[in-house]
Protein backbone atom coordinates (compact mmCIF):
# COMPACT_ATOMS: atom_id res chain seq x y z
CA UNK A 1 0.00 0.00 0.00
CA UNK A 2 1.07 3.48 -0.90
CA UNK A 3 1.23 6.46 0.56
CA UNK A 4 -0.98 8.36 -1.94
CA UNK A 5 -4.13 9.98 -1.64
CA UNK A 6 -5.82 7.12 -4.21
CA UNK A 7 -3.66 5.73 -7.33
CA UNK A 8 -2.17 2.48 -5.72
CA UNK A 9 -3.53 2.78 -1.93
CA UNK A 10 -5.64 -0.27 -2.96
CA UNK A 11 -3.99 -3.05 -4.39
CA UNK A 12 -4.80 -6.67 -5.68
CA UNK A 13 -2.27 -9.07 -6.02
CA UNK A 14 -2.75 -11.90 -8.54
CA UNK A 15 -0.20 -15.04 -9.00
CA UNK A 16 -1.46 -15.46 -12.56
CA UNK A 17 -4.19 -14.55 -15.08
CA UNK A 18 -4.21 -13.43 -19.01
CA UNK A 19 -4.48 -10.04 -18.59
CA UNK A 20 -4.36 -7.13 -15.72
CA UNK A 21 -6.23 -4.79 -18.39
CA UNK A 22 -9.08 -8.32 -18.88
CA UNK A 23 -9.14 -8.93 -14.94
CA UNK A 24 -9.88 -4.67 -14.27
CA UNK A 25 -12.33 -4.25 -17.16
CA UNK A 26 -14.41 -7.73 -15.16
CA UNK A 27 -13.97 -5.23 -12.26
CA UNK A 28 -15.82 -2.25 -13.28
CA UNK A 29 -18.19 -4.64 -14.89
CA UNK A 30 -19.18 -6.53 -11.48
CA UNK A 31 -18.92 -2.86 -9.44
CA UNK A 32 -17.22 -0.12 -10.29
CA UNK A 33 -13.96 -0.29 -7.83
CA UNK A 34 -11.93 2.31 -5.83
CA UNK A 35 -10.61 5.07 -8.17
CA UNK A 36 -6.77 4.03 -8.36
CA UNK A 37 -7.13 0.55 -7.97
CA UNK A 38 -4.12 -1.37 -9.11
CA UNK A 39 -3.91 -4.91 -10.29
CA UNK A 40 -0.73 -6.41 -10.74
CA UNK A 41 -0.24 -9.80 -11.74
CA UNK A 42 3.13 -11.91 -11.15
CA UNK A 43 2.25 -13.46 -14.36
CA UNK A 44 0.76 -12.43 -17.41
CA UNK A 45 0.01 -15.02 -20.50
CA UNK A 46 -1.74 -12.91 -22.84
CA UNK A 47 -0.46 -9.38 -21.93
CA UNK A 48 -1.83 -7.24 -24.78
CA UNK A 49 0.14 -3.91 -26.06
CA UNK A 50 -1.25 -1.47 -28.47
CA UNK A 51 -2.46 -2.62 -31.77
CA UNK A 52 -3.31 -6.22 -30.60
CA UNK A 53 0.33 -6.67 -30.00
CA UNK A 54 1.37 -9.52 -27.55
CA UNK A 55 3.63 -8.06 -24.25
CA UNK A 56 6.33 -10.30 -23.61
CA UNK A 57 7.96 -10.81 -19.94
CA UNK A 58 8.44 -13.91 -17.58
CA UNK A 59 6.97 -14.41 -14.17
CA UNK A 60 7.59 -12.73 -11.17
CA UNK A 61 10.76 -10.20 -12.98
CA UNK A 62 8.73 -7.22 -14.48
CA UNK A 63 5.48 -5.15 -13.00
CA UNK A 64 2.64 -6.11 -15.48
CA UNK A 65 -0.29 -3.95 -13.79
CA UNK A 66 -3.28 -2.26 -14.55
CA UNK A 67 -4.57 0.93 -12.87
CA UNK A 68 -8.92 1.62 -12.49
CA UNK A 69 -9.42 5.49 -12.84
CA UNK A 70 -12.53 7.66 -13.63
CA UNK A 71 -11.34 10.96 -15.70
CA UNK A 72 -14.22 12.46 -15.85
CA UNK A 73 -13.56 15.49 -15.96
CA UNK A 74 -11.44 14.91 -19.44
CA UNK A 75 -13.01 15.68 -22.35
CA UNK A 76 -13.02 12.99 -24.98
CA UNK A 77 -10.97 15.21 -27.54
CA UNK A 78 -8.41 16.30 -24.97
CA UNK A 79 -8.16 12.10 -24.20
CA UNK A 80 -4.23 12.19 -25.32
CA UNK A 81 -3.13 14.21 -22.33
CA UNK A 82 -4.36 10.86 -19.89
CA UNK A 83 -1.63 9.00 -22.08
CA UNK A 84 0.91 11.72 -21.70
CA UNK A 85 0.59 11.89 -18.16
CA UNK A 86 1.17 7.97 -18.26
CA UNK A 87 3.84 8.34 -20.42
CA UNK A 88 5.67 10.89 -17.91
CA UNK A 89 5.26 8.85 -14.96
CA UNK A 90 6.65 5.53 -16.62
CA UNK A 91 9.17 7.89 -17.94
CA UNK A 92 10.15 9.52 -14.28
CA UNK A 93 10.53 5.77 -12.63
CA UNK A 94 12.86 4.23 -15.13
CA UNK A 95 14.68 7.62 -15.60
CA UNK A 96 15.33 8.22 -11.81
CA UNK A 97 16.74 4.70 -11.49
CA UNK A 98 18.82 5.00 -15.35
CA UNK A 99 20.29 8.37 -14.38
CA UNK A 100 23.27 7.32 -16.61
CA UNK A 101 21.47 6.05 -19.68
CA UNK A 102 19.03 7.89 -22.47
CA UNK A 103 15.58 7.31 -21.22
CA UNK A 104 13.02 8.42 -23.91
CA UNK A 105 8.90 8.39 -24.55
CA UNK A 106 8.73 6.70 -28.32
CA UNK A 107 5.13 7.93 -29.45
CA UNK A 108 2.89 6.85 -28.65
CA UNK A 109 3.09 4.25 -26.09
CA UNK A 110 6.74 2.94 -25.23
CA UNK A 111 9.71 4.16 -22.79
CA UNK A 112 13.30 3.18 -24.24
CA UNK A 113 16.46 3.43 -22.52
CA UNK A 114 19.73 3.95 -25.00
CA UNK A 115 17.06 2.92 -27.77
CA UNK A 116 15.54 -0.06 -26.80
CA UNK A 117 11.69 -1.13 -25.47
CA UNK A 118 12.05 -1.09 -21.32
CA UNK A 119 8.11 -0.34 -20.68
CA UNK A 120 4.79 -0.04 -22.72
CA UNK A 121 1.36 1.60 -22.22
CA UNK A 122 -2.33 0.10 -22.59
CA UNK A 123 -4.68 2.63 -21.90
CA UNK A 124 -8.60 1.32 -22.92
CA UNK A 125 -10.86 4.35 -22.75
CA UNK A 126 -14.74 4.27 -21.82
CA UNK A 127 -17.10 7.40 -22.82
CA UNK A 128 -20.36 8.62 -21.61
CA UNK A 129 -21.82 11.41 -23.64
CA UNK A 130 -18.67 13.74 -24.61
CA UNK A 131 -16.19 12.78 -22.32
CA UNK A 132 -14.25 9.87 -20.67
CA UNK A 133 -16.42 7.59 -17.89
CA UNK A 134 -13.34 4.89 -16.80
CA UNK A 135 -9.87 4.46 -18.12
CA UNK A 136 -8.01 1.53 -17.62
CA UNK A 137 -4.34 1.80 -17.91
CA UNK A 138 -2.33 -1.05 -18.28
CA UNK A 139 1.86 -0.91 -17.78
CA UNK A 140 4.47 -3.45 -18.62
CA UNK A 141 7.43 -2.49 -17.22
CA UNK A 142 10.85 -4.81 -17.39
CA UNK A 143 12.58 -4.84 -14.36
CA UNK A 144 14.94 -7.80 -13.58
CA UNK A 145 14.04 -9.75 -16.57
CA UNK A 146 17.71 -10.06 -17.93
CA UNK A 147 16.44 -12.52 -21.40
CA UNK A 148 14.05 -11.75 -24.27
CA UNK A 149 13.51 -12.65 -28.02
CA UNK A 150 16.10 -10.77 -30.03
CA UNK A 151 13.47 -9.78 -32.42
CA UNK A 152 11.66 -7.70 -29.44
CA UNK A 153 14.95 -5.19 -29.18
CA UNK A 154 14.25 -4.66 -25.68
CA UNK A 155 15.81 -4.44 -22.06
CA UNK A 156 15.19 -3.84 -18.09
CA UNK A 157 16.64 -2.25 -15.45
CA UNK A 158 18.39 -4.81 -14.70
CA UNK A 159 20.30 -5.19 -17.80
CA UNK A 160 21.41 -1.92 -17.07
CA UNK A 161 22.09 -1.81 -13.39
CA UNK A 162 23.71 -5.57 -13.18
CA UNK A 163 21.26 -6.07 -10.04
CA UNK A 164 17.87 -7.08 -8.70
CA UNK A 165 15.36 -4.31 -8.01
CA UNK A 166 12.67 -4.67 -5.75
CA UNK A 167 9.38 -4.38 -7.61
CA UNK A 168 7.06 -3.38 -5.02
CA UNK A 169 9.46 -0.11 -4.56
CA UNK A 170 8.96 0.35 -8.65
CA UNK A 171 5.16 0.14 -8.59
CA UNK A 172 5.41 2.60 -5.20
CA UNK A 173 7.06 5.34 -6.90
CA UNK A 174 5.44 4.61 -10.47
CA UNK A 175 2.00 4.90 -8.60
CA UNK A 176 3.32 8.67 -7.26
CA UNK A 177 4.27 10.02 -10.15
CA UNK A 178 1.26 8.43 -11.49
CA UNK A 179 -0.77 10.34 -8.92
CA UNK A 180 0.91 13.28 -9.43
CA UNK A 181 0.30 13.95 -13.35
CA UNK A 182 -2.95 12.73 -12.34
CA UNK A 183 -3.59 15.19 -10.36
CA UNK A 184 -2.56 18.18 -12.35
CA UNK A 185 -4.65 17.12 -15.66
CA UNK A 186 -7.61 17.04 -13.36
CA UNK A 187 -6.47 21.17 -12.65
CA UNK A 188 -6.45 21.42 -16.26
CA UNK A 189 -2.17 21.99 -16.48
CA UNK A 190 -2.06 20.22 -20.15
CA UNK A 191 0.43 22.50 -21.53
CA UNK A 192 3.32 22.10 -19.27
CA UNK A 193 2.49 17.68 -19.32
CA UNK A 194 2.71 18.21 -23.31
CA UNK A 195 5.72 20.31 -23.45
CA UNK A 196 7.40 18.07 -20.68
CA UNK A 197 6.27 15.17 -22.93
CA UNK A 198 7.90 16.53 -26.38
CA UNK A 199 11.27 17.39 -24.35
CA UNK A 200 11.46 13.89 -23.85
CA UNK A 201 10.12 12.19 -26.96
CA UNK A 202 12.45 9.97 -29.25
CA UNK A 203 13.79 11.53 -32.21
CA UNK A 204 12.39 14.97 -31.47
CA UNK A 205 14.40 17.45 -33.83
CA UNK A 206 15.99 14.27 -35.50
CA UNK A 207 15.72 13.19 -39.06
CA UNK A 208 14.23 9.81 -39.19
CA UNK A 209 13.50 7.09 -41.53
CA UNK A 210 10.29 6.33 -41.16
CA UNK A 211 6.83 4.36 -42.64
CA UNK A 212 4.20 6.64 -43.51
CA UNK A 213 1.35 4.84 -44.28
CA UNK A 214 3.47 2.22 -45.86
CA UNK A 215 5.92 4.59 -47.64
CA UNK A 216 9.12 4.41 -46.76
CA UNK A 217 10.54 8.24 -45.80
CA UNK A 218 13.24 10.58 -44.29
CA UNK A 219 11.23 13.05 -41.92
CA UNK A 220 12.29 15.30 -39.08
CA UNK A 221 10.24 14.90 -35.83
CA UNK A 222 8.33 18.10 -34.75
CA UNK A 223 6.82 16.95 -32.00
CA UNK A 224 3.36 15.63 -30.45
CA UNK A 225 0.55 17.81 -30.50
CA UNK A 226 -2.75 17.75 -27.65
CA UNK A 227 -4.32 15.50 -30.32
CA UNK A 228 -1.99 12.84 -29.60
CA UNK A 229 -1.11 13.36 -33.73
CA UNK A 230 3.02 13.11 -33.99
CA UNK A 231 4.01 16.04 -36.72
CA UNK A 232 6.42 15.75 -39.32
CA UNK A 233 8.74 17.84 -41.26
CA UNK A 234 9.08 16.58 -44.81
CA UNK A 235 12.17 17.37 -47.24
CA UNK A 236 10.16 20.13 -48.97
CA UNK A 237 9.81 21.71 -45.52
CA UNK A 238 5.74 20.81 -45.67
CA UNK A 239 4.47 19.37 -42.28
CA UNK A 240 1.80 16.44 -41.83
CA UNK A 241 0.14 15.60 -38.79
CA UNK A 242 -0.14 11.52 -38.16
CA UNK A 243 -2.48 8.64 -36.12
CA UNK A 244 -0.31 5.76 -34.71
CA UNK A 245 -1.42 3.62 -36.89
CA UNK A 246 0.36 5.83 -40.10
CA UNK A 247 3.88 5.47 -38.91
CA UNK A 248 5.77 2.59 -38.44
CA UNK A 249 9.18 2.85 -36.54
CA UNK A 250 12.64 1.40 -37.86
CA UNK A 251 14.70 0.48 -34.49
Amino acid sequence: MTSNLFIGSVCIRLERIDSSNNYARELIRDKMPIEGTVIVANEQFSGRGQRSNTWYSEPKSSLTCSYILRPVFLAAKDQFILSAAVALAVYETVAEILPKSDVRIKWPNDILVDGKKIAGILIENTLRRSNLETSIVGIGLNVNQVKFPSELNATSIQLNTNSETDLNLIMEELSTRLEKYYLRIREGSFDPLLKRLNENLFGIGESMKLSINGTQETVTVVGVRHTGELELEHADMNRTLHQHHEIGWSL
